[in-house]
């Protein structure tokens, strides 16, 4: 006959429990995808990466110059009206691009070929247009610049030449002189301020931007190689090092799910780099940005970290009723003191419903956002997101204490990454 020892029973009892708990657990959330980082590699069915600096490319243009706005000018908050004349070689139909961040509008001869007056990242835009040969035609070009990076670049095609910039060749200012009359105002609304005369100087071409920096003016250089983004021990690790890659002086990179989700419970466990000049996050994009560009369509920020505050854990939403969705000017973030943030692994939670945002730091509420109107503008997150960890260097917040050098390299680790979906429960039959 079998013995049982009483110590048995208790261990068989305690183990009962446990899994009692975790099938309640399970009532309520279902895994429908993780990455435990188990294999040798990145698993790149899962994932992809966003590469550079967050400029566009300039290979159909040009070279572009990063030295356009003028010397003792302010780089945000500041808008600029170019005026005068093109000259067209040909009668043809004209393909127009402008490459802009922030906001853009394209007149030729009183038409208005190009509108895209709203902040946005660098993005190309293009409007059509048919114009006779040996005629000058009016143009003027309106842009307005908000905050971090400053990219202006405008070009031209036809079926008689390839995508270019517009050479100052083909440009004239009132007043005959080869280019365009470029007024600067130190506001973004083209106002002329009674305290400052706007700047007046002539621009031959326009092909500037001024670095990328992914909107925040940050400095790292993104890649896939193995040295900044890799599998080890289960792992998931993203390091940035001081090292000067294709203009930059420092390399990370940022990883990104090809899955996205509408609505679920995402748990993340990691430990944060260090040292003061990094900025790292976890966080969730719109994939399709349905409202418009950022922050109109969301954003949530599930964690983010910078080193010169070692100890302190900040999650944030963003939307259109924000002032330019920065933190501090939104009463949707919330501080955490986390002291070991950087020397252990700790549990980072999104839950997501139709009705509220609740995240959480090993199962602490940090940020609580109800669902309280109907309105896109507070509540974008109605739609798909996908989760982006990265590591950057320096930029508007995680510079704003300066960068040590002597920091880097510097990690951070990831050990899981599930993602559950909400049981849906079937009503009982009457």
């Amino acid at each position: 006959m079998l013995q049982i020892s009483s110590y048995s029973v208790l261990v068989a009892c305690v183990f009962l429990l446990l899994s009692s708990c975790n099938k309640q657990k399970g009532d309520d959330w279902v895994v429908v995808w993780q990455d435990e980082f188990e294999d040798e590699k990145i698993d790149l069915s899962k994932w992809t990466f966003d590469l550079g600096t967050g400029a566009p490319s300039f290979e159909a243009y040009a070279e572009s110059s990063p030295f356009f706005i003028p010397e003792n000018f302010p780089s945000d908050h500041f808008s600029v009206r170019w005026e005068g004349e093109i000259k067209i070689d040909h009668s043809l139909d004209y393909t127009f691009y402008i490459i802009s961040d922030d906001g853009v509008r394209l007149y030729i001869d009183n038409n208005l070929v190009i509108d895209s007056w709203e902040p946005q990242p660098a993005t190309e835009k293009k409007g059509l247009i048919n114009l006779k040969k040996n005629k000058m035609y009016s143009i003027k070009i309106e842009y307005f610049e908000q905050t971090g990076g400053e990219a202006m670049v405008f070009g031209w095609e036809s079926e008689k030449f390839s995508k270019s910039i517009v050479p100052g060749s083909h440009l004239s200012t009132p007043d005959g002189k080869p280019g365009l009359k470029g007024t600067y105002f130190k506001n973004k609304n083209l106002e002329i301020s009674k305290e400052e005369l706007p700047l007046i100087r002539i621009d031959k071409e326009i092909n500037w931007i001024t670095g990328g920096g992914w909107g925040n003016n940050e400095s790292q250089f993104y890649t896939k190689r193995e040295k900044n983004v890799r599998v080890k021990n289960g792992k998931l690790i993203i390091e940035a090092h001081k090292e000067l890659l294709q203009g930059s002086s420092y390399t990370s990179a940022r990883i990104k799910t090809k899955n996205s989700w509408k609505y679920g419970r995402f748990e993340i466990r990691a430990k944060l780099p260090a040292g003061r000049g990094t900025w790292s996050a976890l966080w969730a994009l719109p994939t399709d940005w349905e409202y418009g560009n950022w922050p109109l369509s969301g954003e949530i920020d599930i964690m983010e970290h910078v080193g010169y505050d070692e100890d302190v854990i900040v999650t944030s939403l963003h939307n259109a009723a924000l002032s330019g969705g920065a933190i501090g000017e939104t009463d949707q973030h919330a501080y955490l003191k986390q002291p070991d943030a950087c020397n252990e692994f700790n549990l980072y939670t999104l839950e997501w419903t139709e009705s509220e945002i609740k995240i959480m730091v090993n199962g602490k509420i940090s940020l609580h956002y109800p669902k309280e109107e109907k309105n896109w503008a507070k509540w974008p997150f109605d739609k798909r997101f996908h989760l982006l960890f990265n590591i950057a260097v320096g930029g508007n917040w995680g510079g704003a204490k300066g960068i040590d050098d002597n920091v880097f390299p510097s990690k951070m680790e990831i050990d899981y990454v599930r993602v559950f979906s909400k049981k849906v429960r079937n009503k009982p039959k009457k």
